[in-house]
């Protein structure tokens, strides 16, 4: 049932609210008012976690295990790993963005479009490229600096040149 509830949330063209609650319904750990848009691919739900306020873009995949199927490599060397994806809270990950076994994305953390992440991402990090490198990592916001919940103002601009 929770793979059908999976597939209905990934193809169906619904709502982006609702996609969050079929994955939930279906066994994944999905935070409140997590937007996932369409053809978001997993493998082992029962592996990951998705904070709350998350954004994930459309034809992201994030795999908790990975492994060579009917493969001789598989029998020869093992190629497999199976390990816990996490994505804390109000982390944005890009479209086609491919996140691998074992992987912790920090809250608030950025992962730009088809970037592969195969390390941690620390919080508030921007992540970029094949294989991702953290390409800088913001500046948590603060009440003193104007920078609090709702702020957009971009540094440089009249307002915030303008004397007070």
């Amino acid at each position: 049932m929770g793979r059908l509830l999976r597939y209905l949330a990934s193809m169906l063209p619904f709502p982006l609210g609702w996609r969050a609650a079929l994955y939930r319904a279906s066994g994944m750990r999905v935070g409140s008012l997590t937007t996932i848009d369409r053809n978001l691919q997993v493998t082992r739900a029962d592996l990951i976690t998705i904070g709350s306020r998350v954004t994930i873009a459309n034809a992201v995949s994030i795999l908790a295990d990975v492994t060579a199927v009917n493969s001789r490599l598989e029998e020869a060397y093992g190629i497999r790993k199976s390990s816990a994806v996490v994505i804390e809270d109000d982390a944005y990950i890009g479209a086609k963005a491919t996140i691998l076994p074992g992987v912790r994305v920090g809250r608030m953390a950025t992962v730009a479009a088809n970037t592969l992440v195969a390390a941690d991402v620390p919080p508030y990090g921007v992540v970029i490229g094949v294989p991702g490198r953290v390409m800088m990592v913001r500046r948590p916001p603060s009440v003193e600096d104007g920078a609090g919940r709702g702020s957009r103002q971009a540094a440089g601009s009249r307002e915030a040149d303008a004397p007070t």
